[in-house]
């Protein structure tokens, strides 16, 4: 009921409008123009490109985020700063044509130690070096332990190999400190058997750590990368990266991306114009298709700029989101055009209008509503990448809207008064009808002929032009789809094809992998690509440092917390996800306990004074100093405030195991009496790994709620309702099924894609449904035949010009683009599918009588309903032309009577069938008769058409 009636005043308001904006159009064109040019030159200038990754791609309170802080207030950095922002990253790889079997070898060593004069000489913009900005300890400055040793190693012996042991070399022996760390510093180590003595390895990472911030740090990586780029060698590659090198080359992006929405926007105005062209020279409409296209280019310039008016950054994955209106744009032409063509041409030029945007306007009031809805929905994720696009987008439809209904159709209504006036689409001559030139030459009549007659000898053809005149599409729709369809055969096959469509992809469902790879925000030439696919193949084996972090209170002289803290070590020995600890972790407590024991002072571990006296006084200062990071005293040093332990990770070598290593690491640390934390700068973004899946399903189920919702409200049909949202599932369960087998990953690219699957879902589907349970067909494979006329092509319209529309995307040299151009192409291939094929078995499934007769004169009355406004607008001069057609109406209504009484149905269900016909009749004949000016249309109208026992009947 609230459909039906919400459904009528739109489209009575819609064709008040048209009328309106058909009389006045010079308004409804100006002022888009003036909005796009102040918003678009405003906004533009307020232009801010931005790529915060850990802001975009994380979650905004992500646990890591909160452990981060508190380990910072704490008083502790980070153990791993390989990940650090101010750190520029180096990995050397011997060449497999070198001849060289390690990275060891001298000859080796010394073009790293070449490399390593090139970078630490290199100068920033302000003449300054690494040694000027480097960070310092008490020995210099930092630097790798590898490089430090090879330093060394070269200065004692100039000609010989390396000769070390792997995860810890230690040069001067003893119990109390395990040596230098050299797990994350060298790659694909091969030990031997019995020790672990290095045999070889294929791969070296240095670190060099500035500190400074801003931008004397990145003048000094650019400097950095600079040499590396000079930097030759026929021993050995060399891979560099920092914290600022991946933003950087992701802002190189969007300028990359520009040529590539020319070629876009191209391929949409030559689809367009192609689409809307016709033979005859007057009902064509190019210019109308190219007007469209801009009109699209217009949101996109209003939205993008209102949106960095209001003080919103332009990521760089939002350069997708002007792809993405485009082909929105277009869809909403094809709708407005197929509308006004359904028109009757003999119309004056505003009512033609008003009827147009009375259907089209409706229909793309449900879509638009729908998309930005999804849009909308997707602005309540934790993820702001997404929000950020979601905004964009949501922006961009609501202005698309706008535009279709104002610009787009006032210069519809343009080409209607020339098309009315039969003048030529490009010289605006008038030329003569193709009935008035019939003694001309074929290729004059092809070229300077064309338009609707419009005199009363010729006006009764109108349908069958209108046939005739059909699209190449739509008559393979109407005349071989709907039948297909509705015949039982081709049901089956269509659902067997369904079913196995569905399977697939709730199998490849189970496949998905999940996660952002920093290497694929990149340009696939860039450097920091080849860095990541470097440290991919060489430096999985150990991964990061994890810091276990106990805020306190500290009683480490208690023997119950000295046994939870090795109950908490033995848990980390026992997972599958880290080192033992006895060989590679940092733990100040185990070490310090030893050395009380070696020094005969094992009283002191349970005595509180004791215990932090030999700890500050002997300890820290002598063997134990490399532990001073993992301790906060109080400013007089008698008790602890704060301390850590460092355990390593092993063989995480995907985003998978990066998440399922944290999520290990957080219980293990909570677990038992004493109660700490585990934190390390990659958890940051495996938190993006551990909410991406959650916040995703989220987001789809209170989407396809709402779409719901709003199907209800604007669908007058329950079983309808319920299809579109069947639809959305189906949709979106294949889309993620069958881009885990296409290779896309469920990142937040992916979760973009199944926010806008949505909106695309519901706007195919609800199409179709509309149409379907609007038309006023008796048989459901007539109802079925109007409906895929009315919109089947201009859902596939919708397809291909979307698909056209990102097509360039398929070719950018990006994984961030490409990616989205692959879900974009499923969403359309589907929700097309969909549409076209699935709903319309469902739709036409039979059903018992009652429910198929209710259901027929319920759309038919409502149809009607809707329409009465319009009608009543028509004028005077059209009365004739009403009267006729319901004398036509009437026969109609006595050949379907006849039909009726056939022997095959019983008397009661003739009677039923007959009174409701005449209920439907009854109405059809006061509608149009008070629209025809007849005073009193059921006395006037009837008896020219129904005998006496049918108006005795009907009456």
């Amino acid at each position: 009921m609230v459909a039906n009636i919400l459904d009528s005043k739109l489209r009575g308001s819609f064709f008040h409008y048209g009328r309106v904006l058909a009389n006045y159009p010079a308004p409804f064109i100006v002022l888009p123009l003036v909005l796009s040019a102040v918003l678009g030159y405003f906004g533009g200038s307020r232009l801010i490109l931005g790529d915060d990754l850990e802001y975009l791609f994380t979650p905004e309170d992500g646990q890591a985020k909160k452990d981060g802080t508190a380990m910072r207030d704490a008083g502790f950095q980070p153990t791993d700063l390989t990940a650090s922002w101010s750190a520029g990253r180096v990995i050397v790889t011997i060449k497999d044509d070198s001849g060289n079997t390690s990275i060891l070898r001298s000859d080796s060593v010394d073009e790293i130690l070449r490399l390593n004069d090139a970078i630490r000489n290199a100068t920033n913009a302000d003449g300054e070096t690494f040694t000027d900005l480097c960070f310092r300890t008490e020995l210099g400055c930092l630097e790798s332990n590898i490089l430090g040793l090879m330093s060394n190693f070269r200065l004692l012996n100039s000609s010989q190999d390396m000769n070390i042991t792997y995860p810890y070399y230690n040069p001067f022996g003893g119990e109390l400190w395990s040596g230098l760390y050299l797990g994350d510093e060298l790659g694909v180590v091969e030990t031997a058997r019995d020790s672990r003595t290095v045999l070889a390895a294929r791969a070296v990472q240095l670190i060099y750590h500035v500190n400074e911030t801003g931008q004397r740090r990145i003048s000094m990586m650019t400097a950095f990368h600079r040499a590396i780029a000079d930097f030759r060698s026929d021993k050995v590659f060399a891979f560099f990266t920092s914290g600022d090198s991946l933003n950087d080359e992701i802002l190189t992006l969007p300028e990359r991306v520009m040529p590539y929405l020319a070629i876009s926007g191209g391929l949409l105005i030559v689809f367009a114009v192609g689409s809307c062209t016709m033979t005859d020279c007057v009902l064509t409409k190019p210019w109308v298709a190219l007007v469209g296209v801009m009109s699209a280019g217009l949101a996109v310039a209003s939205s993008v700029g209102l949106v960095l008016l209001c003080g919103e950054t332009f990521p760089t994955h939002v350069a997708m989101v002007p792809f993405l209106l485009l082909g929105i744009g277009v869809d909403d032409m094809f709708i407005m055009i197929a509308a006004w063509r359904k028109t009757d041409p003999r119309l004056a030029v505003p009512e033609r209008t008003g009827h147009a945007l009375a259907d089209a306007a409706t229909a793309i009031t449900i879509t638009s509503i729908t998309d930005c809805v999804a849009f909308a929905v997707g602005t309540i994720t934790v993820f702001p990448a997404v929000r950020i696009f979601c905004i964009y987008a949501a922006v961009g439809v609501a202005f698309d809207y706008i535009y279709q209904i104002t610009f787009f159709a006032a210069i519809l209504s343009l080409a209607g008064r020339r098309e009315k006036a039969g003048r030529h689409w490009l010289t605006c001559h008038r030329v003569p009808t193709n009935e008035e030139a019939g003694q001309m030459s074929s290729i004059h009549r092809l070229c300077c002929s064309g338009g609707t007659p419009t005199q009363d000898g010729v006006s009764d053809q109108h349908q069958d032009d209108e046939n005739r005149r059909l699209p190449f599409v739509n008559k393979l729709l109407c005349n071989y789809l709907a039948p297909f369809v509705v015949n039982p055969l081709g049901k089956l096959l269509i659902l067997l094809i369904f079913i196995g469509y569905l399977g697939i992809g709730i199998w490849g469902c189970f496949h998905i992998r999940v996660g952002l790879e920093f290497e694929n925000l990149v340009a696939d030439d860039s450097f920091v690509k080849d860095f990541y696919r470097a440290e991919q193949q060489y430096f999985k084996e150990y991964g990061p440092k994890v810091d276990i972090v106990d805020t306190g209170p500290c009683e480490y002289w208690k023997k119950e917390v000295q046994e939870a803290v090795r109950n908490k070590m033995s848990s980390f020995d026992h997972s599958p996800f880290f080192k033992n600890s006895s060989t590679t972790a940092q733990v100040w407590l185990e070490d310090y306990l030893l050395f009380l024991n070696n020094t005969r002072n094992s009283n002191a571990a349970t005595d509180k004074t004791l215990f932090l006296f030999l700890l500050n006084t002997q300890f820290l200062p002598t063997v134990g100093r490399h532990h001073k990071m993992s301790i906060i005293f109080n400013s007089n040093f008698t008790a602890m405030e704060a301390s850590r332990f460092v355990v390593i990770a092993r063989n995480v070598k995907t985003k998978e195991q990066e998440k399922d290593m944290m999520l290990e690491a957080r219980r293990i640390s909570e677990h038992g009496p004493l109660k700490m934390f585990a934190y390390c700068i990659d958890f940051v973004f495996s938190d993006q790994i551990y909410e991406i899946l959650p916040s995703t399903l989220q987001t789809i189920l209170i989407a396809s709620a709402a779409m719901f919702v709003v199907s209800l409200i604007f669908i007058p049909h329950c079983i309808s309702t319920v299809l579109v949202t069947f639809a959305l599932v189906s949709i979106d369960a294949g889309l993620v099924g069958y881009m885990a087998l296409w290779g896309v990953q469920l990142d937040i690219i992916a979760t973009i894609s199944l926010i806008v699957c949505i909106g695309f879902s519901v706007d195919f589907s609800a199409h179709i449904t509309y149409a379907y349970v609007s038309s006023e067909a008796e048989t459901t494979g007539e109802k079925m035949r109007e409906a895929l006329q009315t919109v089947g092509m201009p859902i596939i319209q919708s397809s291909m010009s979307t698909v056209l529309g990102l097509l360039v995307l398929a070719f950018f040299p990006a994984y961030l683009f490409r990616s989205f151009f692959k879900t974009m192409f499923l969403v359309m291939v589907f929700g097309s599918a969909h549409g076209l094929l699935v709903l319309p078995v469902f739709l036409t499934a039979p059903c018992p009588k009652r429910c198929v007769s209710t259901r027929r004169r319920k759309g038919a009355i409502a149809n009607r309903k809707a329409k009465e406004t319009g009608k009543e607008n028509r004028t005077g001069e059209n009365a004739s032309l009403q009267e006729h057609s319901l004398h036509k109406g009437d026969n109609s209504f006595l050949m379907k009577r006849t039909n009726y009484s056939s022997s095959e149905m019983s008397r009661e269900e003739n009677i039923e069938r007959c009174l409701q016909d005449a209920e439907d009749t009854l109405l059809t004949v006061i509608l149009e008769g008070k629209a025809a000016g007849l005073d009193n249309p059921l006395l006037q109208v009837t008896p020219l058409s129904l005998n006496q026992e049918t108006r005795t009947t009907t009456l």
